[in-house]
């Protein structure tokens, strides 16, 4: 497999996951149709970035959300979603690009980090920075302490590290595709205490968000990296937009009352995506109907254009 960081010119695949079937507010479904994509093209190209639109994996066409409005009525759909997701993402990486998702509730991370690892023949050997305003790690039986009845989009952290439903866990292959030690959490403020004990029960690394207001961004990426990176064959970065104060994302899924600021993430995520062991980017939860002036779209369009800027 070639390696794409170490290219004079990266390539990059962007995939769009057009998902809110797993989560009770679905309109995430429509955030990959809310980028301006030859902006973003243009704006990657003259850092050097050639890119590939993928498209939008047709996963919201899948079903009517009219007849299909409880979670159990849409685990067919987001089996099947993580699945195609999973397949496209595999492949980008093992042509050599490295695969962009954008969309759609966070299920998307079950898909991506599924294919990731297996594309890069290293499930178990993976590092992953997850920033987040959620800890997204129920397993099913504990989902009930969730918003609005505990969605699916609550339960990848804990699907990844094969724990959960037997058909989320086996998306892209049965087992675990991460371990704990290779994870780290960043900026998770709105949690449920079955998620505090799973995390406390695997020693996961959580930098939940007053202590990343104390040690600074900066502080506790840089140890998330080092996580990421010490021994692994890759890693990705996976990017909930909820993570960010709503006056600047106020364009997602599950909207919280504090955040981080572009401002402080965004010069610390630079050029990450041009480490030797990068190997996919992650942004979900991008809701247009939530959104005030494109202003989210926006955000979404800059992180990505910060991950691959050359240092």
């Amino acid at each position: 497999m070639k390696d794409s960081s170490t290219a004079d010119t990266l390539r990059i695949d962007v995939i769009g996951y057009d998902s809110g079937w797993g989560c009770a507010n679905w309109k995430c479904e429509d955030g990959p149709y809310a980028l301006r994509v030859d902006q973003m093209i243009r704006r990657l190209d003259e850092i050097g970035v050639r890119t590939h639109w993928q498209g939008a994996l047709g996963i919201k066409h899948l079903g009517n959300h009219d007849l299909l409005t409880t979670k159990q009525q849409t685990l067919p759909l987001v089996v099947e979603g993580t699945d195609r997701l999973s397949r496209a993402v595999r492949r980008s990486v093992q042509n050599g690009h490295i695969p962009v998702v954008v969309g759609g509730d966070h299920t998307s991370a079950i898909g991506t980090w599924s294919g990731a690892t297996v594309g890069n023949k290293s499930p178990c050997n993976f590092g992953l920075i997850w920033i987040d305003a959620h800890l997204d790690s129920h397993t099913y039986e504990t989902s009930y302490q969730g918003k609005w009845g505990g969605w699916w989009h609550g339960q990848p952290v804990t699907a990844l590290m094969g724990h959960g439903l037997p058909q989320l866990q086996s998306i892209g292959g049965i087992g675990a595709k991460l371990l704990p030690q290779h994870v780290s959490i960043i900026g998770p403020h709105s949690v449920e205490p079955a998620e505090i004990d799973f995390a406390k029960q695997h020693n996961m690394r959580v930098y939940y968000f007053d202590e990343v207001m104390d040690r600074g961004f900066n502080v506790v990426f840089a140890e998330a990296l080092a996580r990421a990176t010490q021994g692994t064959a890759g890693f990705g970065l996976s990017i909930d937009l909820d993570a960010f104060h709503p006056s600047e994302a106020p364009g997602v899924g599950s909207c919280e009352d504090k955040g981080l600021t572009a401002k402080d993430v965004l010069p610390i995520i630079k050029s990450v995506g041009r480490h030797p062991l990068f190997r996919a980017l992650e942004i979900a939860e991008l809701n247009p109907h939530r959104d005030i002036n494109g202003k989210t779209a926006l955000l979404l369009e800059n992180i990505v254009e910060s991950v691959f800027t050359k240092d």
